[in-house]
């Protein structure tokens, strides 16, 4: 199988929705992905909710009912593979990080069933990851209609210019804070919190750094949420005391730049090298890395 660059994108972003994005560090976006890809990705989050991963095992032991879901799913599942690979969502990205680069950095669902009382405490994401740098978003595509009160996601408006590293939604975020130093997410009632009534179709684009969360569910419907993040040409692998489960082996080394075949880049042209294996065929975990992450998840 060969790559091919993305397609283009319904409609390009507009000049006030990048300036949303790195003013506010959150924006809601309406039709730039085609509908095609979102039933695909619908059909590729209903297979992957019903036959569990290692990581989405682990995912629901940490949610307790609450809240369930996986990660690096294109690893495994071509639905996921061909929604990084191929759809507009990289060519969105180039444009509101301004990068001539676009790498994948991962993808992941968040699911919660109708009813849920868990909120999503309030976080950023950067701490957890192994990378430096300011060239990064994410897409937050809600699979299912969700508002402000029933599980669409909250963003702290600005709050990605504050640079603070704060705690990971993590079972370890104690010790992560007696060891690096990790602050406590300030109290968000005093912000101005950015959210909005969510459909099929909508996303919203919003930098990792700022501080986010959800409420729980409604009892009249769960919310299904895909997320890709992408990652432009200034983002280095640093990786400090990351929490992010990295089970494929990625080759980088610290400050070396993002890529590789975890990382690949998607623009201006994949690197065939960072691609064939994943497009021939599906690419399981490493079976050591795996047995160290099972091994961590039951001390916890």
């Amino acid at each position: 199988m060969s790559m091919n660059t993305p397609e283009e994108a319904t409609r390009p972003l507009t000049p006030a929705e990048i300036e949303a994005f790195h003013h506010d560090g959150a924006v809601r976006v309406e039709g730039a992905i085609p509908a095609h890809w979102l039933d695909r990705i619908t059909a590729a989050v209903e297979y992957v909710l019903d036959n569990p991963t290692v990581l989405a095992q682990a995912t629901a032991v940490l949610g307790g009912g609450g809240f369930s879901g996986d990660a690096f799913m294109w690893k495994t599942h071509d639905g996921f593979r061909d929604f990084m690979f191929y759809s507009p969502a990289a060519r969105l990205a180039q444009q509101v990080l301004r990068s001539p680069t676009i790498n994948a950095f991962y993808d992941q669902i968040f699911a919660k069933p109708a009813g849920s009382g868990a909120p999503t405490p309030f976080h950023e994401d950067v701490s957890s990851w192994p990378v430096s740098g300011d060239k990064v978003c994410a897409m937050w595509m809600p699979l299912d209609p969700c508002g402000p009160d029933s599980a669409a996601l909250q963003v702290i408006r600005g709050s990605h210019r504050w640079r603070g590293s704060y705690l990971p939604v993590t079972p370890s975020a104690g010790q992560m804070k007696a060891a690096d130093g990790y602050q406590a997410v300030p109290d968000p009632a005093d912000r101005k919190v950015l959210s909005w009534d969510l459909v099929p179709g909508d996303m919203v684009l919003f930098h990792p750094a700022a501080v986010h969360g959800a409420t729980g569910t409604g009892s009249a419907r769960g919310r299904r949420a895909f997320v890709s993040r992408w990652v432009g040409d200034d983002m280095r692998f640093e990786p400090r005391h990351a929490v992010l489960p990295l089970l494929w082996d990625h080759g980088l080394t610290a400050g070396d730049p993002i890529g590789g075949p975890l990382f690949p880049r998607i623009l201006p042209e994949p690197i065939p090298a960072e691609v064939d294996g994943r497009l021939a065929g599906p690419e399981s975990p490493d079976g050591p890395r795996t047995e160290q992450f099972l091994a961590i998840m039951k001390m916890l």
